[in-house]
């Protein structure tokens, strides 16, 4: 499904971009699904934040401090969302450059306007310091979990489609993720129940 421009209008270049994020995280297929494409947005949305911020100076950076940013904040959301997306979505580079150069003509952006530099810097940051996060290892362990109690398994499916029934799990290095705000990924990880005990009745 090639990207589009929607013809409905939205509050800002931030929502703008957010749903052409979506859209290309749902053109990237089952491997993007679930929590894997939430993994793909949060990387867009924190590169838009730092280079919004960096013209506004309203909030602290995310990650990169730009001095002396200037221009327009909606030139800087679109380089920086669409840099973003290329460098995770690869394939569909083609597509997201001209979503992009269509976004600044119809919004009336230069492409020389000193809000790209700001978004391509805030991008860059963000894609270096996500670059070793430990997300899409190359050929992980299938996770069949077990069946103890309290442990996750497969599941059948009822569904017409993708998944297989009885699938693993589909991103189980999810769990080892650098997080995006937290500390660790265990930081408010609930203590495991006590021992459960089961009874028959007669």
């Amino acid at each position: 499904m090639p990207l589009a421009m929607s013809s409905v209008a939205r509050a800002d270049a931030v929502t703008d971009w957010n749903a052409i994020a979506v859209q290309t995280i749902v053109n990237a297929g089952p491997t993007h699904g679930s929590a894997v494409g939430l993994l793909d947005n949060a990387t867009v949305q924190v590169a838009v934040y730092d280079a919004v911020e960096a013209i506004t100076g309203r909030f602290r950076p995310y990650h990169l401090h730009i001095p002396g940013a200037s221009g327009s904040p909606a030139a800087a959301v679109a380089k920086a969302a669409h840099d973003v997306l290329v460098n995770r979505f690869p394939l569909q580079a083609a597509s997201l450059d001209a979503t992009y150069h269509t976004y600044l003509a119809a919004h009336g952006l230069a492409e020389t306007d000193p809000g790209v530099a700001v978004g391509a810097q805030a991008a860059a940051g963000i894609i270096a310091l996500r670059a070793n996060d430990g997300s899409f290892p190359t050929n992980p362990p299938p996770f069949t979990g077990g069946n103890a109690l309290g442990e996750w398994r497969p599941t059948p499916s009822y569904l017409p489609g993708p998944p297989p029934t009885l699938s693993p799990a589909l991103a189980p290095w999810l769990a080892t993720v650098t997080p995006f705000t937290l500390k660790s990924p265990s930081q408010f990880r609930p203590v495991a129940p006590s021992f459960v005990r089961w009874r028959h009745r007669p």
